[in-house]
């Protein structure tokens, strides 16, 4: 079979000083590289009228821009493709080599979004987004948060209240962030989280990372299995859109001892026509003392 390659991305990054151009690689650089066959299904598998390579590569850019203060040569290449999986899986990642060292980050990975998903009611398919990184079809985005004994912890970003395609429909952009977060090292062969964690249960962040003593339960596949709401969970939500959570982010950046991931808010909050989208903050817990303060005050 005549498989053809297609090389949709390279970052690279260039530092000039002193007045004399001078190549550095700064930051997390991912290259994609497209397999176009088979090519991506049709209605009423995929609808929506993007492509996956376009949703790739905003994928790729929100990653990277987490990543982009981290240190050394760190370079990922992702062949990704269509393929017929079976079962419920709507993706899946593996893992290929590794390269660098102290500490060596997976180099070479694979995804294949499947093809031939079993698709239980009311989910109807996939929703290929023909413009990714405006979130036009989804009307509110909510920011979660917790309360930890290391301060507020974001743990989702989320656009709901879809229109048109996405209603109903698996995010392709979510699930291409999603696997891209287990090429980066969420992933059971990756040396780099075996290191830190046996194999199921808890894994901590560790100085001079933000929250440094904070825990997740990790659980197989391996994902978050202690919080509902992050990217990398095991359970992919339809009709709505998680983006990448500052949990998630410092998930990552402790496997890969990255020691300044960007958790900031992501400028993705407008709807595609300049408006933006109605935020609402959310969190889990209550930082107030119990029944109200100790004397009335400020009472309506």
């Amino acid at each position: 079979m005549n498989v053809k390659k297609v090389v949709s991305r390279i970052a690279l990054s260039f530092l000039i000083a002193l007045g004399a151009a001078q190549t550095a690689f700064a930051g997390l650089q991912i290259e994609l590289v497209y397999i176009e066959n088979p090519p991506q299904p049709g209605a009423p598998v995929v609808t929506g009228g993007g492509q996956l390579r376009e949703i790739m590569k905003v994928a790729a850019e929100n990653w990277e821009r987490v990543f982009k203060h981290a240190s050394g040569n760190w370079k990922l290449t992702v062949e990704y493709g269509w393929g017929n999986l079976h079962g419920q899986f709507y993706g899946k990642e593996f893992a290929i080599s590794e390269r660098g060292n102290n500490p060596p980050h997976i180099g070479h990975s694979c995804v294949l979004f499947n093809a031939d998903a079993t698709l239980d009611d009311p989910v109807k398919g996939f929703f290929a987004d023909p413009t990714p990184s405006d979130n036009s079809e989804y009307l509110a985005y909510t920011a979660d948060t917790i309360n930890t004994d290391y301060g507020w912890l974001n743990v989702a970003r989320t656009f709901s209240e879809p229109t048109g395609e996405a209603v109903n429909r698996v995010d392709m952009l979510m699930l291409a962030m999603h696997e891209l977060g287990h090429a980066l090292g969420l992933d059971a062969d990756y040396s780099g989280l075996k290191k830190q964690w046996r194999g199921f249960g808890q894994f901590t962040i560790t100085r001079p990372r933000p929250f440094a003593g904070f825990e997740y339960f990790l659980v197989n596949g391996p994902h978050i299995g202690d919080l509902p709401t992050p990217l990398m969970i095991a359970n992919i939500p339809s009709g709505e859109r998680r983006i990448i959570p500052a949990a998630d982010a410092l998930l990552l950046a402790q496997i890969n001892l990255v020691d300044r991931p960007d958790l900031s808010e992501p400028p993705l909050d407008f709807n595609g026509d300049g408006r933006t989208i109605p935020t609402r903050s959310v969190s889990s817990s209550f930082s107030c003392p119990p029944g109200g303060p100790p004397r009335p005050t400020g009472v309506w």
